[in-house]
């Protein structure tokens, strides 16, 4: 689809990149003239995600991303750009005409995403009217299911061979019936539809977007629980199930309760436990952790008692403490589910018991090491010391630490300045390679050649008038050279414009760190009809050029330098011409007024 320019730019403009960032990343914060916040699109502990209001673009110093509003929409909503640009027209109520051709172009994901809402309504459907679902509604009605929660969860049921029927009569054929996911051939060649028989739990993605279901078995089955797999709209450790349901409570609560199975969502939510959501049948992860962070402030884990909940448990704490999340957990009685408690004991009571049975982070961790080590054996103690250590050593707030190892040695009986110096003795080493990391990194960001500085200078736009003062051929930097073109071709082109034009990822990864480079190489405020300013951004051009061209006499000289040397020692045949040239550089740079 062709989108003109001018539209591109109307939507652009009326796209707000801090607000729109904001919506899905709520702690972005003001830093100066720029917003900032930590990256989501990787993990990190120290926030490098920067968004500039006034140029229109973000980029993380971290992981190197970068863009401009639209893509920032594209890589966060993992859409492609033309449906970015699209999202971002209907929020700001702006219309995209289409040609007849257009509106039948659609995407491949489009399509899937359209078959997936039919397979849920149809599934839906199938469960409030078939016969053959009449044991299904039995069975939600005997788990105390409302008619409400259902229509809320579009929980269906799937009938055998019907949804493959059904989907061969609206015109879909098998090969994006098992793109989709809904379908695959076994090794004897016959269509196996993944949810046949099974009670279906629809799986939403942030946007409120059919990606995948969930089916329970209704009979006798090894395999109770079974997910559709991965496709190119589904990623199990992306999601979290229920979490696009409970976002308007979750707005206002910040707070998530993260259980195990979709019953315990759906009941959950249904007695008014906002915030319960849970991983989709495979261990949580690090981006459910981040997807988490970004909407709540208080986090509790809430998984089965036994080993397996109590090692699942671990896993998770490990994972929030590597993202900064401030967790805690709890549980209920043994072999008692949220769902089958609230439906017995009502909401009131599940709060009170998740209180009463609330624990810190390290609690946990610590309670779990003490039980499967007997720490009376001195051996064995220093061993508990450094597990727990090991915990600690993940969360990376200094205070946190000092916290978590106060209480270790309150638990062990051992002087606390003997447990810290034991954790600065263990983490001595990795941290040492970290600040070197950081401080080669640092180097490395501050390393803007002069070009980079005088094309920042004219990316500015109040300083477009000196970009024709420039011979053309005066940038030598590949790069540089690129963004110039664009600018001669087009003074008035916004560094957000530019961004989106730039399809080379190390070159749109480079010209977003210019863009954003912490560096005041202009002068004043730049307004018009200030001569005072107007002399002053006229020298700081003028004092570039001048730099730029030092440079390259100096670079020039030093590399006769060398020959001219081992012509003065005799080593080599003395060349009239090069001594000449050597001395006329000479001249230059000392006429420069700089050694």
């Amino acid at each position: 689809m062709s989108i003109p320019d001018q539209v591109i730019e109307q939507i652009r403009t009326a796209s707000d990149i801090v607000s729109v960032i904001g919506d899905y990343v709520p702690d972005l914060k003001k830093a100066g003239r720029n917003f900032k916040c930590c990256c989501p699109f990787h993990t990190e502990k120290t926030p490098s995600f920067i968004v500039s209001p006034e140029k229109g673009i973000f980029r993380c110093f971290g992981c190197g991303v970068a863009g401009d509003v639209f893509k920032f929409v594209m890589l966060i909503e993992n859409i492609s750009w033309i449906e970015s640009v699209k999202k971002l027209a209907e929020k700001n109520g702006i219309t995209i005409k289409e040609t007849f051709n257009e509106k039948y172009s659609v995407s491949e994901k489009t399509k899937i995403f359209e078959l997936l809402e039919m397979t849920a309504k149809f599934y839906n459907r199938c469960l409030l009217e078939t016969k053959s679902a009449s044991f299904a509604r039995e069975y939600v009605k005997q788990r105390g299911m409302t008619d409400d929660t259902i229509k809320k969860f579009m929980i269906g049921y799937a009938p055998k061979g019907k949804l493959l029927e059904s989907a061969q009569k609206k015109g879909y054929a098998y090969d994006i019936l098992s793109k989709a996911g809904l379908f695959t051939k076994t090794d004897f060649g016959s269509i196996f539809e993944y949810m046949s028989e099974r009670l279906v739990f629809p799986i939403l993605d942030i946007q409120g977007r059919v990606v995948a279901f969930g089916g329970r078995t209704l009979a006798d089955s090894k395999a109770k629980y079974l997910n559709t797999p991965e496709t190119i709209v589904y990623s199990k450790s992306s999601n979290l199930y229920g979490l696009y349901q409970t976002l308007p409570e979750l707005r206002k609560s910040k707070s998530i309760i993260v259980v195990e199975g979709y019953m315990d969502v759906v009941l959950s939510q249904q007695y008014g436990v906002s915030g319960a959501v849970a991983p989709l049948g495979t261990a949580f992860t690090a981006q459910q952790a981040k997807l988490i962070n970004r909407y709540a402030d208080d986090v509790t884990l809430l998984f089965d008692p036994d080993d397996a909940g109590r090692t699942a448990t671990q896993r998770a704490l490990e994972i929030c403490a590597e993202n900064n999340i401030s967790v805690k957990t709890s549980s209920l009685p043994e072999g008692v589910d949220p769902d089958e408690y609230l439906l017995e004991n009502g909401r009131d009571s599940f709060y009170k018991l998740l209180s009463k049975n609330s624990k810190s982070a390290i609690e946990f961790v610590t309670e779990r090491v003490l039980s499967q080590i007997n720490i009376k054996i001195a051996q064995n103690k220093a061993k508990a010391v450094s597990i727990l250590l090991d915990f600690v050593e993940k969360n990376k707030n200094v205070i946190v630490q000092r916290e978590y190892v106060k209480f270790i040695a309150q638990k062990l009986d051992i002087e606390e300045d003997v447990i810290w110096q034991e954790f600065k003795r263990k983490t001595l080493f990795k941290t040492a390679i970290q600040e070197d990391k950081f401080v080669d990194k640092t180097r490395n960001k501050a390393k803007t050649s002069l070009e980079e500085k005088l094309l920042k200078f004219l990316l500015d736009i109040n300083n477009r008038q000196y970009i024709k003062k420039l011979e053309k051929d005066f940038f030598k930097d590949g790069n540089c050279i690129t963004i110039y073109n664009m600018l001669l071709e087009n003074e008035n082109i916004s560094i957000a414009q530019i961004l989106s034009k730039i399809s080379d990822k190390r070159q749109e990864q480079w010209f977003s760190g210019v863009a954003l480079v912490n560096e005041q190489i202009n002068a004043g405020d730049g307004k018009d009809g200030n001569e005072e300013k107007s002399v002053e951004l006229y020298e700081v051009f003028n004092i570039l050029c001048r730099d730029i061209e030092l440079e390259r006499l100096k670079k020039e000289r030093k590399i006769l330098e060398k020959e001219v040397l081992l012509m003065t020692e005799g080593k080599i045949a003395s060349d009239k011409e090069k001594i000449k040239k050597y001395l006329q550089l000479t001249s230059q740079i000392k006429g420069s007024g700089k050694k």
